[in-house]
Formats: structure tokens, C-alpha cells, sequence
């Protein structure tokens, strides 16, 4: 039996009733009990502030000391369902614990014993549970071992009282740091908007963002995805590598569309709006993503929670955070009674409330940014698309149509008109000056795209050096001379086409971003750290062979095939030549109007002269041979035996061209091989080449397997 002394009991009120800090309040009601009690253990057992689970912290005394750092301590926190002992909290009372029900507890340093030892050491084989109770309330129970003292009923009421003056002290240190920690989480607040609202760049607002996040709830990684009506604006990932530095993470697109959907199927399954991923559920998702995988091996992340705003106005945000595995820490040399996680979760409920409540904000904030950038982004891709228009219009080929009645252009139009609805990738092959952006732009305005831009690219015409800056645009400071952001050609026709010609001449480098701007319709900007979506319809076009250059080790093979989905072939001039009296009419009508001459006729020798000619360079030749001729011409007629007669001679008397002898030459291998492309005694043997290569060169000439026969 106690002997009850109830001015003790008020000693103990006086001297607690006025601490503040929980940390301080265990060690100062065990220092006042030790004046009473030949106490040997004590502790607290506290609930949390769901009421889901039971926290226990126990310290020991050594004599002339206190519940300080000095001492050993354990802890454990348990879920209301997995106490391993019968505690009565819906009528609480004085309650004695057997000591072996309590071997789950884990030391709290590394130095310290442990429990069941200290328990065999002092000889205590149970512990008093006593009810910590006020206003009706049961915040836990006061832990204590009294040496030599065995519990008797007739003690009920005085332990209780000691429970009850130690839970109103508790409450009104929680009820005040409650209120400090509040004051506190506004102070931060505001000051957290006022340092971002102010920001107009996305990577400083993030990188902002993180480091003042983690001042209002510490944590050790943090993901903003922000959704608009439409589409994925952006992710940015940021992990902490110091107290209060964070680096950013690279994601790929389809990291980010898995997050999505591991978001949505949660939010369904839990109808939430927040989630939690710890434990074996986590290890189970490492298992499956490396990049969670990464978080986890390299980062030792061990929980991702996942919180969700949504408002019809602002469109989606996604906060994801991440932490460390908590170690249970002394503060102030003195045993923390509050914080120390349940196994079960790493983020208390009112960091998870905060966080929610502070999401409408940060959508707030970011709605103003995208709506800045968005203005910024649309007032350089309208500069951008005029300066283009202004380069179209100055173009060297003003074809205002495609002219000609010949079998073989009717033939490329039909198929520009076959593939142009369907959205695939278009190659264009042809000789110089024949019309091949003319056929592209065809394609463009026959498809559903129509009304999007059309973006001319001339590889060939672009600087090695700054062809990726040209094509996916750079960030400002990216390399010497970036002194603004940059939007490439690929950002400006998104939703169009863009017209890549001369493909050939692309650097290797070069091509593999290309490949994968065709294969998953992304890129990043030079120097840029988020990936950029781009709708684009690619139409490429060159006068090279490129299967010879697949073989040589100049142009990707991969590329290649992707690019040559649906190949097109451009014929050259001379194997349309009924079609040369209707363009050179539209050139003589064209240039006549422009350079203010009348040119009445052409005269029927003139039009043989044109009709004879090899034209090498194509309509483009053609063209500007009308215009010269128009310039010179004296009078109404227009002549052109100056400007050609030798070159018919020269080609006439000495030799043909190249092409010329190339494609007499696939003629006769195949006449002599008997239409036979491939295999023995076929005309890729005779001509020493591969059947594959052939096939390119008799496409590239328009040689029908069935004409040479005939012939």
C-alpha cells in the first residue's frame, strides 16, 4: 500500500502545471516522483491523434541522474489491434502489466541494453499502467516500477490522480505547441508564397519550391506533376542531398504516364485523396519501376505518399512525397514523447492535411506561371511562325500549283494523295529542282493538319553546330551565345508538318534525337531539363541514295526505316517531257507580269531546243532559264538557242550524263538477265551489286521490271 500524501500530489500540479514543452514535462514529473517513490522505471504510453495506435516510450533511472540523455530508453509503437496485452481503455483504471508481454519494445540508442535484460536486471517482472485522463479524455497511461511494490486496489484512486494531473499538464503542453506550431506553419506559409509568387520560371520555382516545402514538413523527396485540361504540363522530381539542398531527378515520358496511372488506379481503389506506399507494397513497386528502384537503392527513400487537387479552373496537381526510414531521436537531451512514427506510416496526418490545404495555393501560383509562359511560348512561336511565312514567301520556288499531265507525275500525285490523310511518315526521293517540297506541301494540305503550320527545314543549309539548337531550340545560357531562350522548329509545328529536306546531310548525333522525336513524339531543348511533346508530322526528302549511305555507316539504318514508311519518287524533267510546254507557259506568264515584258509566243524550234535538253537541274533549271531568257529577249518572241545550243551539242557529241548511263545500264542488265532483279544469273549479279541496292536505283530512275520486258 502507497502511503497517500495529496499535498504531494500538489507539489506535483504546481510544479508541472506551468512547462510548456511536452520534451520537458516526462523527465520533470519523474524527478518530482523519485522524491516519493523508490522508482526503478518509468514511462508513457500515448495515444496518437487518430486514436489508431498506442506509443511507448520507457526510460530508466540511475541514481543522481535523470530521464536524460545519460539514460537508457526504450520504445515501440503499436496499432490499437496488435497490443500485446489487454489495456482498459473504454473504462480506464489502474492496470498491473506482466513484463514479458512488453519484449517487443526496441532500444532507442544503440548503447543502451536491452529491454528484457534491464527487466532481469532489476528483478521486475510487471509494470503499473496507470490511466493519464482529463476532461473525460484518455490521452495514454503513466508507466512506473516502484521497487517494492506490489499494486494494491485500495491505491486506485491516488495512482489515478497522479495519471490525471500528469494528462492535464500534457494537454495543455500539447494544446500550446498546437498553437505555437500553427502560428509557426503560417509564418512559413506566407513566407512561402511571398518567395513564389513572385517567380515567373518554372525550374527556379520548383527548385524554390522544394527548399521552402521542406522547412514547412521536412522531407527527403518531393514531385509536383501539374495537369492541365489537356495534357501533362510538367513533372519536376527533386531529391534532398543536404539539409537544405535538393537536386533534380530526370524522368522519361513513360515513367511519367506509369505515375499517372499508378495515381489513378489508387485515388479508384481508395477514393482519396491522398495514399500512402510503404513497406512490402513499395518494395513490390521497386521491383517493377527503376526509377523507384533508384530512389530507393540510391536514396534510401522508404515511403511515397501521393496527394491530389484538383478544381475545375486549375486543372490537376500532384504533390508527391518521400521519405527516409524516421530514427527515432533525443531531443533537447530529453525523450521526445510525440514523434515517433507509426511502422505503418511515415507521415503524420496533419503534415498530410497541411500538405492538401497548401496544394490549392500552389496550383494557384503555377497557373499564373504557365499562363506566363504559355504568353511567352505564343508570342515567340507568332514571331517565329512570321518570320517563316516571310521565308516562304522569298523562297526560290514560288509553285503556286503542281503542273503537268505526264503518266509519271499523275502517278507521285496519286500516291501524295493516298498517304497524305493518314499521318504517316512520308519519304521523298527525287533529283534536284524536281519538287519535292512542292509534293511535301501537298501532302500537308491534303491531311487533316492542314490548317497547322507547314515548317520548311533545309538540313543541308544548317551549321553542324547549331543544327540541334535549330531544330529543338536551346535554354538561355545553354552554350556561349545563348543569351535567350530559343523555340525550335519542332515546338513551332507542333500540331503541323514539318518538311525535312536534304535528310541526307543530317550528323549522326543529330539523327538519333530525330529517331526519337519519331518514336515517341518527345525531346529535350538544348541545355533543357523537362521533356517537350510535340505532335509533328515528319516528311522527309533527299537526292541521295540512302540505302548506299545505310551500308557506308553514313546515315542510321534505324532512321531509315522509320523515315521510309511510305516512300515517294519525284521523276526528273526528261522522263516527263510533255509536261515542259506547260511549265515553261506558266514561267514565261510568271516572269513576264513581273519583270513588266509582253512575251507574246515561243517559237516551235525554241520549244524543240527545251524538248531535247537533259535539264539536269530540273523544273528549277527550267525556271530560271525562262527567266533569263525573258531578260535578254528583245522583242515579244522568246528564243533560247543562245542559252542552249552548246550545252545540246556538248551533250549530244561527247558523252551522256552520269544518271544518263547508270539507268541505260540497269536496262541492259536486266534485258540480259530476262527481268530477273535478284538471285543467280540476275542483273544485280551482272551489275555487281545487291538485289536491295538495285531496287533503290530502278525506283530512283522510275525502271518498271514490266516496261523493260515489253521493250
Amino acid at each position: 500500500m502507497l502511503e497517500k500524501n495529496y499535498s504531494f500530489l500538489l507539489s506535483i500540479n504546481d510544479d508541472i502545471a506551468t512547462i510548456k514543452e511536452h520534451r520537458k514535462l516526462l523527465p520533470s514529473i519523474f524527478e518530482k516522483l523519485l522524491t516519493h517513490f523508490n522508482l526503478k522505471l518509468g514511462g508513457v504510453a500515448l495515444f496518437d491523434r487518430d486514436r489508431k495506435s498506442l506509443g511507448i516510450i520507457i526510460g530508466r533511472y540511475y541514481p543522481g541522474g535523470d530521464f536524460t540523455i545519460q539514460s537508457d530508453a526504450w520504445g515501440r509503437r503499436f496499432s490499437l489491434d496488435t497490443i500485446p496485452f489487454e489495456l482498459p481503455i473504454q473504462n480506464p483504471r489502474v492496470e498491473v502489466i506482466n513484463s514479458s508481454n512488453l519484449h517487443h519494445l526496441q532500444k532507442l540508442k544503440d548503447n543502451s541494453q536491452d529491454f528484457n535484460e534491464t527487466l532481469n536486471e532489476l528483478s521486475i517482472d510487471s509494470l503499473l499502467f496507470i490511466p493519464a485522463q482529463t476532461s473525460g479524455k484518455l490521452l495514454g497511461f503513466l508507466i512506473l516500477s516502484i521497487e517494492g511494490y506490489s499494486f494494491d486496489e485500495s491505491d486506485q484512486d491516488y495512482l489515478i490522480k497522479i495519471g490525471s494531473i500528469f494528462a492535464s499538464a500534457l494537454s495543455n503542453t500539447i494544446a500550446y505547441e498546437e498553437l505555437i506550431k500553427k502560428e509557426k506553419e503560417k509564418e512559413i506559409q506566407i513566407e512561402l508564397i511571398s518567395s513564389l509568387v513572385a517567380i515567373k520560371e518554372k525550374d527556379i520555382f520548383y527548385e524554390r519550391f522544394a527548399q521552402e516545402f521542406n522547412k514547412l514538413i521536412p522531407i527527403d523527396f518531393i514531385a509536383l506533376q501539374a495537369k492541365n485540361t489537356n495534357r501533362i504540363s510538367s513533372t519536376y522530381n527533386l531529391v534532398k542531398v543536404a539539409d537544405d539542398e535538393f537536386e533534380v531527378l530526370n524522368m522519361n515520358h513513360s515513367t511519367e504516364v506509369a505515375i499517372q496511372s499508378l495515381i489513378s488506379k489508387e485515388r479508384l481503389n481508395k477514393n482519396t485523396d491522398f495514399f500512402e506506399i510503404f513497406g512490402s507494397k513499395f518494395d513490390q513497386i521497386c521491383m517493377n519501376s527503376p526509377y523507384f528502384k533508384k530512389l530507393k537503392d540510391e536514396y534510401e527513400i522508404a515511403s511515397i505518399i501521393f496527394l491530389n487537387s484538383s478544381r475545375s479552373n486549375l486543372g490537376e496537381l500532384n504533390l508527391i512525397l518521400g521519405r527516409k526510414i524516421y530514427e527515432p531521436k533525443l531531443y533537447e537531451h530529453k525523450i521526445d514523447l510525440i514523434i515517433f512514427q507509426n511502422m505503418n506510416s511515415l507521415f503524420p496526418r496533419e503534415e498530410i492535411h497541411l500538405a492538401l490545404g497548401f496544394l490549392t495555393q500552389i496550383g494557384l501560383i503555377l497557373s499564373n506561371i504557365y499562363a506566363f509562359e504559355e504568353i511567352k511560348i505564343l508570342t515567340s512561336k507568332l514571331e517565329q511562325e512570321k518570320n517563316f511565312l516571310l521565308d516562304e514567301i522569298n523562297l526560290a520556288s514560288n509553285f503556286q500549283e503542281i503542273i503537268g499531265t505526264s503518266e509519271s507525275i499523275k502517278a507521285t500525285l496519286e500516291q501524295a494523295q493516298r498517304v497524305a490523310p493518314v499521318n504517316a511518315t512520308v519519304l521523298i526521293q527525287g533529283e534536284t529542282g524536281t519538287g519535292k517540297e512542292l509534293i511535301a506541301r501537298a501532302i500537308h494540305n491534303l491531311s487533316k493538319r492542314k490548317d497547322k503550320t507547314f515548317i520548311t527545314v533545309n538540313c543541308a543549309a544548317l551549321h553542324h553546330e547549331l543544327i540541334e539548337s535549330e531544330l529543338f531550340g536551346h535554354e538561355k545560357g545553354s552554350y556561349t551565345g545563348a543569351i535567350d531562350q530559343r523555340i525550335g522548329k519542332f515546338e513551332v509545328a507542333d500540331g503541323g508538318t514539318i518538311f525535312l529536306d536534304e535528310i541526307g546531310e543530317l550528323p549522326l548525333e543529330i539523327q538519333s534525337k530525330l529517331l526519337r522525336v519519331l518514336q515517341e513524339n518527345e525531346f529535350e531543348r538544348l541545355g533543357g531539363k523537362g521533356t517537350i511533346h510535340s505532335d509533328v508530322r515528319i516528311i522527309a526528302a533527299t537526292n541521295r541514295d540512302l540505302e548506299t549511305d545505310v551500308e557506308q555507316g553514313k546515315f542510321r539504318a534505324d532512321l531509315y526505316f522509320r523515315l521510309n514508311v511510305f516512300p515517294i519518287t519525284v521523276p526528273p524533267l526528261r522522263e516527263r517531257a510533255e509536261d515542259i510546254p506547260l511549265l515553261a507557259k506558266y514561267f514565261i506568264e510568271k516572269y513576264s507580269k513581273r519583270l513588266g515584258k509582253e512575251i507574246k509566243s515561243i517559237k516551235k524550234n525554241n520549244l524543240n531546243i527545251l524538248l531535247r535538253y537533259k535539264w539536269p537541274g530540273n523544273i528549277r533549271e527550267l525556271e530560271h532559264l525562262v527567266e533569263r531568257a525573258i531578260i535578254i529577249s528583245p522583242n515579244a518572241n522568246l528564243s533560247f538557242e543562245n542559252l542552249l545550243n552548246v550545252k545540246v551539242k556538248k551533250s549530244e557529241k561527247e558523252f551522256d550524263s552520269l544518271l544518263e548511263n547508270e539507268k541505260e545500264h540497269i536496262i541492259k542488265a536486266l534485258k540480259m538477265a530476262n527481268g530477273k532483279v535478284t538471285g543467280k544469273n540476275s542483273a544485280s549479279e551482272i551489275l555487281g551489286i545487291k538485289g536491295k541496292t538495285l531496287g533503290s536505283k530502278m525506283r530512283k530512275h522510275g525502271i518498271k521490271r514490266e516496261d523493260v520486258l515489253k521493250s
